[in-house]
């Protein structure tokens, strides 16, 4: 990923959490991410259950190709599998709102 492509995303990201920190206070979790290379992996931040500290659910990964953004969700075992249902995309705001609205319920 470029420097441009990665500057855009991270603005992207910054705008997503500022747009839904109302909600995360709420309902006491917070959205995160972690930019590596070519992938982005959207986390949920919750309180542990003693409420000591907080623990990071990994919700769904980007990865950027020569087809565009596409979208993983995780199998039950841990693994990262493309969303079928989701064609690759050059547009990551789009793709960020189609895992935002979970239509298809797995994020």
């Amino acid at each position: 990923m470029d420097d441009f492509t990665k500057k855009r995303i991270e603005k992207i990201m910054r705008h997503y959490m500022e747009s839904t920190a109302e909600e995360q206070l709420r309902s006491r979790r917070s959205i995160g991410y972690a930019l590596e290379g070519d992938e982005l992996t959207l986390v949920e931040q919750r309180p542990s259950k003693d409420g000591t500290n907080w623990i990071e659910l990994p919700v769904a990964q980007f990865r950027l190709d020569a087809g565009g953004w596409r979208v993983y969700g995780l199998d039950s075992g841990g693994s990262w599998h493309p969303v079928s249902e989701i064609p690759p995309s050059g547009d990551f705001e789009a793709q960020l709102s189609r895992v935002k609205a979970n239509d298809l319920g797995i994020f």
